[in-house]
């Protein structure tokens, strides 16, 4: 668990005038800050199993389309087909946390990546479809 402080700061303004013959002050009262500690869950990440699913890029399609695995399994893409592809993670299409480009992934080619973490992973390839129709897959990551 990591703990998240999150800062309130509440002010309460209060004006108080003081009369005399041409005069008149004014202060305005703060009441003080306060912190709220609040407890996050961290992702729990797991160690590899040294276990290796199979995923292939065939044609326009990858087979299987939807693979559950326990975290700390590889999953590894060959691409079997005639044609170059990628696998494009939905939630970054930039593959900067996994994924590969169509450069590095044409026929006979492999990729693979360690899913460590428990969550859901839909892919696809954006040369034959989207991240919800045509050429995508499904990685389902569940806890050990």
């Amino acid at each position: 668990m990591r703990k998240v402080i999150i800062g309130v700061a509440m002010v309460i303004g209060v004006v108080a005038c003081a009369g005399g013959d041409d005069e008149s002050q004014g202060s305005v009262q703060s009441a003080p800050a306060f912190v709220v500690t609040t407890e996050v869950p961290a992702a729990d990440t797991y160690p590899a199993t040294g276990e290796v699913e199979a995923v292939l890029s065939l044609d326009n399609n990858f087979v299987p389309q939807t693979v559950t695995v326990v975290a700390g399994t590889e999953v590894r893409w060959d691409n079997n087909g005639r044609n170059g592809h990628n696998v494009l993670p939905e939630s970054d299409p930039q593959t900067t946390t996994w994924g590969v480009q169509v450069e590095q992934f044409q026929p006979g080619d492999s990729y693979s990546h360690l899913f460590d973490t428990p969550g859901t992973y839909v892919y696809y390839c954006s040369i034959h479809g989207t991240s919800t129709a045509g050429m995508f897959g499904t990685i389902i990551v569940t806890a050990p």
